[in-house]
Parts: structure tokens; sequence; C-alpha cells
């Protein structure tokens, strides 16, 4: 089906896609809702893996991304920093509203991420920079999580988890099968 489609669509789709699927998931936190951006995510993964021209590559970074990416944000959820709305079905632990993002996000990876994901140092500094800014607007402009305390620290905290965490799914990629385009 993607070779259907002009060659800038897949990535216009998939930025497009994983916006709708942030944007359902933080507004569906921030109002008491985890279901939309689940759905949401769901969707656009289906969407993304129908266009895909290496859905073998995409499925692989999603399995790496998705246990690295629970395992980040409960380690955040566990902090004395953060807590995330909507917190079904545990408290403790990365909520369900969040996996959604990680399987929208991880399916960014390949695509309208490639550019950034290449590289380690831009993958990296796109977690110690983007994580901070993607939980700050969703915190303060639709309340899917409260900073409970020294948002310095927070912010610090939400950066280095985010960069390392990227740079080991990354890593992880990697060493499995190095995809076109990626270096070390």
């Amino acid at each position: 089906m993607a070779g259907r489609l002009p060659p800038w669509a897949p990535t216009v789709i998939n930025i497009l896609g994983f916006q709708a699927v942030w944007l359902l998931s933080v507004y569906g936190a921030g109002t008491g809702l985890w279901l939309p951006g689940v759905f949401a995510a769901l969707l656009f993964a289906a969407l993304t893996l129908l266009l895909s021209r290496d859905r073998n590559r995409d499925l692989r970074t999603l399995a790496i991304a998705l246990p690295i990416g629970f395992a980040m944000d409960s380690l955040l959820a566990q902090s004395p920093y953060l807590d995330f709305a909507s917190p079904y079905p545990w408290a403790d632990w990365a909520p369900a509203w969040i996996m959604g993002l990680w399987i929208g996000f991880a399916l960014t990876l390949n695509h309208s991420l490639k550019s950034i994901y290449r590289k380690a140092l831009p993958t990296f500094l796109f977690g110690l920079l983007g994580g901070p800014l993607a939980y700050g607007i969703a915190s303060l402009r639709f309340g899917a999580m409260t900073v409970e305390s020294d948002m310095l620290a927070c912010v610090v905290l939400v950066g280095l988890v985010w960069g390392g965490g990227l740079s080991l799914i990354r890593w992880i990629d990697l060493a499995f099968v190095a995809p076109k385009g990626l270096t070390a």
C-alpha cells in the first residue's frame, strides 16, 4: 500500500498520527480517561505497520521500546517528583495511557524520527531535552501529570531517564540487526 502513496505521505501520516495519539493520551489522562489514548495508539500502530516498508524492523523496535519505556516511566512514577493522572491499572507503575504513548512513539523511531534515531548523540539529546519538554506540556497544559516537589530535580530526572532510556533502546536495536542508516 505504501507504494501507491507519494513518497512523503507515510512520513506525514506518521507525524500526524503520533500527534493524535499524544493529544488523545494526555488530554484523556488529564480528564480521567485512559482509554482514548490506548485506542488511538492501537489504530496508529495498525496504520503504521500497514504502510511500513519494513514491518519486522518496526516490530523489533516496538518490542525493545515497550519494556524499556515501561521501566522508564515506572521509575518516574515511583519517584517522589511526579504523579501520572489516570494511573489505571496501577498507581506505582507506568499507566496504560503512557504505554499507549510508547506504542506510538516507538513507531516513529524508524519513520518520522529516523534522522534523529540514526546517530547516538542526537538520540541522547532528543531524549534529554524532548522528554522534559513533552512531560512539561502534558502536565502544565493538560493535567496528565503533576510535579509533586522540586521542579528542577524533576526536569533533570526526566531528562536523564529519557536520554539514557532512548539511547538504550537504540543500542539494543542496533545490537540485534543494524537497520540501514543507523550508525554507532
